[in-house]
């Protein structure tokens, strides 16, 4: 491939791989949007299972991610805690410029929800906790996506997953006392908070909860359960940040559209929003092209490219409690 590199990519660290030759097809500046980006919902090959291929190998896509801009990630399962792989990877990318944060989803394999599983993350590396997904009492009610698939792989599953359903409000609608343990530990350890699956009156209580302590919380998947923009600026105003993944636009089976996420997003404006892939499928592109398509594609629904940049980079870094990018 002969040619300059796109806008912003210049000066890389050395070491990088050559730059893949697919990235020659892509406009000049295709980057822009994303120099600095951290995307916090990303999954690894493989998550459920070595059967269920996606994006590809996990270094091989970091070294994409960064020719496309994007500094780091935090690496989620739905299964096992991922700081192993993410100390891992961290290694093996050293001189990139590029950052793996752990993480733990208090699904049932990893305990539940207990602050004994947050502290022990903690101790073992996690940055991120997430609340409980395909594990929640709301995702099992509605028949998730995910234990369509985890049935696949287990014929166990549907019934451990209905024995061992999470809610976490107590039959009053209070929030439990373990997930208050929880998150006080997720506070007093520094460790930023994500609510998984959790249904709307979950997610109420949570942010209420995290905003009385001040512990930093990401509305996950909000549009599973509601499309009502006052439910969206009520987790703003109680200082959460709420995502928008890219990974539901690509499923065969969605029901959204990129103009619904896009409606969305203007309800709440982009001081309070955190946008990410969350992409494990096979007909899903590797990590940095479906954060390059999503981010894309609401520039020319009309966001300025330095929404999206606080939306992809500043306010993820903020959720994590981390440093700022360089404007």
């Amino acid at each position: 491939m002969s040619g300059a590199l796109p806008e912003g990519l210049e000066a890389l660290p050395e070491g990088l791989a050559a730059l893949p030759e697919g990235l020659a097809a892509l406009p000049e500046g295709f980057a822009a949007l994303l120099e600095g980006a951290v995307d916090v919902h990303v999954h690894g090959q493989p998550d459920l299972a070595t059967a269920f291929r996606n994006r590809g190998d996990d270094l091989a896509v970091i070294r994409l991610a960064r020719r496309y801009g994007i500094s780091g990630w935090v690496l989620k399962s739905h299964l096992w805690i991922t700081t192993d792989r993410a100390a891992l990877l961290q290694r093996e990318a050293a001189g990139l410029g590029f950052t793996v944060y752990g993480s733990i989803t208090l699904n049932p394999p990893m305990g539940g929800v207990s602050a004994t599983a947050v502290e022990l993350a903690a101790a073992h590396g996690a940055r991120v906790v997430f609340l409980p997904t395909w594990g929640a009492a709301a995702d099992v009610q509605r028949g998730g996506y995910l234990a369509r698939l985890l049935g696949q792989l287990s014929p166990s599953f549907p019934g451990y997953a209905a024995k061992n359903a999470i809610s976490l409000l107590t039959p009053s609608g209070a929030l439990s006392a373990e997930c208050r343990e929880a998150i006080d530990a997720c506070r007093a350890l520094d460790l930023s908070l994500a609510t998984g699956h959790a249904s709307l009156a979950e997610s109420r209580a949570v942010a209420a909860y995290c905003a009385g302590i001040g512990q930093r919380l990401l509305i996950t998947h909000p549009l599973h359960y509601t499309q009502d923009p006052g439910e969206l600026r009520h987790f703003a105003e109680l200082g959460a940040f709420v995502e928008f993944a890219s990974a539901p636009l690509l499923h065969p089976d969605s029901h959204l559209s990129i103009r619904d996420v896009h409606a969305a997003m203007s309800a709440l404006g982009p001081d309070h929003i955190v946008l990410s892939t969350d992409a494990f499928s096979r007909w899903a592109p590797p990590e940095p092209e479906c954060l390059r398509m999503f981010t894309e594609q609401l520039a020319y629904l009309g966001w300025p490219p330095p929404q999206l940049r606080q939306m992809t980079a500043g306010n993820p870094r903020a959720f994590l409690g981390i440093g700022q990018v360089t404007p």
